[in-house]
């Protein structure tokens, strides 16, 4: 207590060396808190389920790539295994709720009957789905999640029993979870998922399923994905066809929602690292430079008796009391910095919405701080503590020396490192930034400008018929076309950067039927878009014509393909009157496909920073489908159609809803939203270390300026200009700055080698970045130097005489 008395005795004394200090060390603790609580979020906190570690996400593998299972080899998983507790299925999607109040579509999930016993988390009131809800002629049930609940039904608990109407279907409500429970990610409801026979013994091919399992106590990771590559093995054996090349994984459930940027989130957690790394050494050289002024204080100390131990000690305690000061600020910091980074969207990075400042990111902070204190504290605290005795201190004072070789050296160090790491944030945001910009640069292949997107799904109910489908999409976008400034709108099963995928294999190839190798490798993606899709998103034709309003039911089936398509198909020909079919009838007598009739450009469907695959483009009214991506082009700014646009879709059928509105340039933004945030947080940590480079090497010098100024008076009374001064205070800037940039270089390309999986376009060594880094160092090197050199100009014969 009386080391901690006489610490803030002494703080009290130096609030400007207290501020400073603090922030510092604020801004320090604050950044990695609010990062580490990111990270807790996405990688370390366990999932809201009993026993998470038992949850497993089970795939299909062909070709050594992670995939949905179809239904029968769902029902074989599900049958043969003995690894699991049970077994479920998940098909993700949307559900039209109407009835009391407006439409609405409701993000959701089709579940087999065994899901909420996989998951083990009982419902808040009433009952959760079973196995029998999925039997044929079983009652149509639903359970909610409770935001939906909340929102829609106002948290009535007698909601149990009600009907709702789903899909254009009536359902009776039997259950509500509770509030943490929206697995998969951001489902509000939950349907039966049954299949009938047919489906069972025909779409053996037909993968779309998601399927999770809990594992038997006893049973590991290892031996649970061995029994099921075990029966892949014996289902390929039965069925060549669709499954000679298949085989499965089983990984845990949070590696299949956060494995993808596991390696993002650990750079962000190690780059913020580094900024606590220079703000320590940043304090350490300012407690350092603070001790040579009380070295009057500690020679009195030591005189009345006070051992080394006992000064360094109470030295460690002020430390570690600024070290809570400049915590106490930081978690004020990261408080603010984690709201805003919960509140990310558009980085699409899973459970990144649940950063919070929980218990054990609390003692994450409070640990951070106490590190903190000895890493800045510790060692000046000794230095200080074991100067020489009095007298030696005395006959210092009188020579006016700046308290020894060992300390400026020790200070001289601790620039060269925080310009070195400070060198490996600005590599590494450079990386980023010239990612960032080449992403930006790829041309998607259509234009987002002025364009509104917005989705709508025709509940099966309603719209069983390919007919009445295909009279939807044309009486919808004949009613958008005639909006004031409209100048075209269509649709598409399944809009550009969307995350959509629907890949089908090949079937006929000019007439001729492929073999089994063959469909799997003419493999393409299939949309259906109406006639004005390719005008209303800027998409050109390149060749032949788009889908026009005469390919209709009835007429020749046509289609248009994209570049890739024509290479992988038909490579070196034209492939304009050539005959193609899919693997498919989407819901027609005959397989999907037709006659090529137009080629457009490659679009970046999947990603900004990925190839397009392969696309084909069927007519809608020929292949119709009741899940479409509207686009719509205007002169003027496309959200103020908004209103509109969902009037003359109401007049349409006021019981489709309208949902996922954005602007396509809102898609292409998101499309490169986790590039953007890695860029920014990385660029705003090599911004903070940077300032304290420059912060760090500007104290040293302008110490050093103050400690040698009867040097300096000496040198100016012998006839030393003020350039000779200036020159002399530049070299030692240059040659600390030099050496720091180097090793700060060195370090860079063997470190941002980690870097490789988040850039585009760029190479980790890339010259042109490092060029920029070290011209960026140098600058704020001489900048930090400059003002201390003009000061030291400035001294005068009779400041040396002063001094003496």
């Amino acid at each position: 207590m009386n080391d901690l008395k006489f610490a803030l005795r002494a703080l009290r004394k130096s609030p400007g060396f207290v501020l400073i200090a603090v922030f510092i060390l604020a801004v320090g603790i604050g950044g990695t808190t609010a990062i580490f609580s990111a990270v807790r979020a996405v990688l370390l906190r366990p999932l809201a389920f009993p026993e998470p570690d038992q949850l497993v996400r089970a795939f299909n593998v062909v070709r050594g790539h992670r995939g949905t299972s179809s239904p029968p080899d769902f029902s074989d998983w599900r049958t043969q295994s003995t690894a699991f507790t049970g077994l479920a299925a998940i098909n993700e999607g949307s559900f039209a709720l109407t009835g009391e109040g407006p439409a609405e579509q409701i993000s959701g999930a089709a579940v087999t009957g065994d899901f909420f016993g996989v998951m083990e988390v009982p419902p808040l009131i009433g009952r959760p789905l079973g196995t029998g809800d999925a039997e044929g002629g079983a009652a149509r049930v639903v359970v909610l999640g409770y935001r939906l609940w909340q929102r829609r039904f106002g948290g009535d608990s007698s909601v149990v029993g009600k009907t709702v109407t789903f899909e254009a279907q009536a359902y009776t409500v039997v259950g509500v979870m509770p509030a943490g429970f929206r697995y998969p990610d951001g489902s509000d409801v939950w349907l039966p998922l049954s299949f009938t026979p047919d489906e069972l013994a025909t779409q053996r091919g037909a993968h779309y399923l998601d399927v999770i399992g809990r594992l038997k106590p006893d049973v590991t990771l290892e031996r649970a994905e061995g029994e099921l590559r075990q029966i892949a093995a014996r289902i390929a054996d039965a069925y060549p066809s669709t499954n000679r090349e298949g085989s499965a994984d089983v990984i845990l459930l949070r590696e299949a929602m956060v494995g993808s940027v596991r390696p993002a989130m650990r750079i962000l957690l190690g780059a913020v690292a580094l900024v606590l790394l220079i703000a320590c050494t940043n304090v350490a050289s300012l407690t350092l430079v603070r001790g040579l002024g009380r070295e009057h204080e500690f020679a009195i100390c030591t005189a009345l008796g006070a051992d080394r131990l006992r000064l360094a000690r109470a030295l460690l305690v002020e430390s570690l009391a600024l070290a809570a000061l400049g915590g106490g600020v930081g978690l004020v910091l990261a408080t603010w910095l984690s709201h805003l980074i919960a509140q990310v969207r558009s980085a699409g990075i899973p459970l990144l919405d649940q950063t919070t400042l929980d218990g054990p990111v609390l003692a994450f902070a409070a640990g951070a701080s106490l590190l903190t204190g000895l890493l800045f504290g510790m060692f000046p605290a000794w230095q200080a503590a074991s100067l020489a005795g009095l007298s030696q201190r005395l006959r210092d004072e009188g020579r006016g020396t700046s308290g020894g070789r060992a300390r400026l050296r020790t200070r001289n160090t601790m620039v060269v490192v925080q310009t070195a790491l400070a060198v490996l944030l600005l590599a590494g945001a450079g990386l980023l930034m010239r990612s960032f910009v080449r992403l930006q640069s790829v041309d998607p292949g259509f234009d987002p400008d002025g364009v509104l997107t917005f989705g709508v799904s025709l509940p099966d109910a309603t719209y069983d018929e390919s007919s009445s489908r295909a009279d939807f999409g044309a009486r919808l976008t004949e009613r958008l076309e005639a909006l004031p400034g409209v100048e075209a709108a269509g649709a598409v099963f399944g809009l550009p950067l969307s995350g959509f995928r629907f890949g089908i294999s090949g079937y006929d190839l000019d007439g001729r039927h492929l073999d089994n190798e063959e469909q799997d490798r003419l493999s393409v993606q299939v949309r259906v878009v109406t006639p004005h899709y390719f005008r209303a998103m800027g998409i050109a034709i390149r060749r032949g014509r788009g889908i026009e309003p005469t390919d209709r039911k009835g007429a020749p089936p046509v289609m248009v393909i994209n570049e890739s398509a024509a290479k992988l198909l038909w490579p070196g020909a034209d492939p304009l009157g050539h005959q193609f079919t899919i693997g498919t009838r989407l819901g027609e007598p005959n397989r999907a496909g037709g006659e090529v009739v137009g080629v457009i450009g490659d679009m970046k469907e999947d990603g900004m920073g990925r190839a397009a695959s392969p696309t084909i483009f069927l007519a809608h009214a020929q292949f119709s489908e009741g899940y479409l991506g509207v686009a719509v082009r205007t002169s003027g700014d496309p959200t103020a159609l908004v209103a509109s646009a969902r009037a003359a879709l109401a007049d349409v059928d006021p019981n489709v809803p309208m949902f996922e509105v954005r602007t396509m340039q809102q898609l292409l933004d998101d499309a490169v939203g986790q590039p953007r945030l890695y860029m920014l947080l990385v660029g705003a940590f090599a911004a903070v270390a940077l300032l304290l480079a420059a912060i760090g090497l500007y104290g040293i010098l302008a110490q050093g300026v103050a400690q040698r100024t009867r040097e300096i008076g000496v040198r100016v009374a012998l006839g030393a200009g003020r350039r000779d001064i200036v020159r002399m205070v530049m070299r030692q800037a240059a040659s600390l700055g030099a050496v720091g940039i180097g090793l700060g270089l060195v370090g860079a390309l063997l470190a941002t080698r980690i870097l490789r999986g988040l850039l585009f376009g760029v190479q980790p060594n890339d010259l042109l970045t490092l060029i920029a880094v070290t011209l960026t160092l140098a600058t704020v090197t001489a900048l930090a130097g400059f003002l201390p050199a003009r000061r030291a100009a400035r001294v005068q014969p009779m400041d040396a005489l002063r001094e003496e």
